[in-house]
């Protein structure tokens, strides 16, 4: 029974670190238009990777139209199943909001096109985010590392959409509280490697310790729990 990474930057990774990850299936996500390339090229090389395409909130200021055309193009070509990662950022980049904006609803716009799963990048935009994927009739959607409103957390799993729990849930209060208001069956799991959080190397390699974690808070058996998220993850993916 694989482990489930539902957000990792692997092409980041190198092919010799991406080999340990076997009994990992893992979502790779993109961060701009070559990374969009070598993560299809990752994922035809490696068994269990599951693609996203996408631009991400700190890199729209470098992108130019011809950028977002080539990633409808790649959708199509390689029967692309999910953007990502993309959304807005008001926290990190808010420079750039109003870009952020625009290059999101292009975004939404192909994943109803193409009933695609989006993988969001949503900080100190968590509502901002939430109503654009409503108005733009988005069916899959996971809102990474979630750390938003309690009340809004209620909204997404009232929609059947997805959060991911980060090992940075022993040191993020925050998340943590998530996750112990979080319905265990729309929720998965997360490494986000690879990065550095707060002393905390992120990689797909902590997914089991992450297990661990969640099981204890959600008094869950660790087979029970593998078993749900792995379930939560074939009706996202598989359905």
């Amino acid at each position: 029974m694989q482990y489930i990474d539902a957000h990792c930057h692997l092409y980041e990774f190198d092919e010799k670190t991406i080999s340990t990850f076997k009994d990992i299936s893992i979502v790779a996500v993109s961060d701009d238009l070559k990374s969009s390339f070598k993560t299809i090229y990752l994922a035809e090389k490696f068994r269990d990777i599951y693609p996203c395409i996408g631009i991400h909130p700190w890199n729209i200021e470098k992108i130019d139209l011809k950028e977002l055309e080539e990633i409808k193009n790649l959708i199509e070509r390689f029967d692309i199943k999910c953007l990502g990662e993309i959304g807005l950022d008001r926290k990190f980049v808010p420079q750039t909001y109003s870009l952020q904006i625009e290059v999101f609803k292009h975004f939404l716009k192909l994943a109803s096109k193409y009933d695609l799963i989006v993988n969001l990048h949503s900080p100190n935009a968590w509502r901002e985010v939430y109503k654009m994927v409503i108005k733009y009739n988005i069916s899959k959607a996971v809102f990474h590392w979630y750390t938003g409103p309690l009340d809004l957390l209620k909204k997404i799993i009232d929609k059947k959409f997805y959060i991911t729990i980060n090992p940075a849930i022993v040191v993020q209060k925050k998340h943590r509280i998530v996750l112990e208001n979080a319905d265990i069956y729309q929720i998965l799991t997360e490494s986000d490697g690879p990065y550095n959080y707060r002393g905390l190397y992120l990689t797909p390699a902590k997914i089991r310790d992450l297990l661990k974690i969640i099981s204890e808070i959600k008094g869950l058996s660790l087979y029970d729990l593998k078993k749900i998220i792995l379930e939560n993850f074939n009706r996202l993916w598989l359905k």
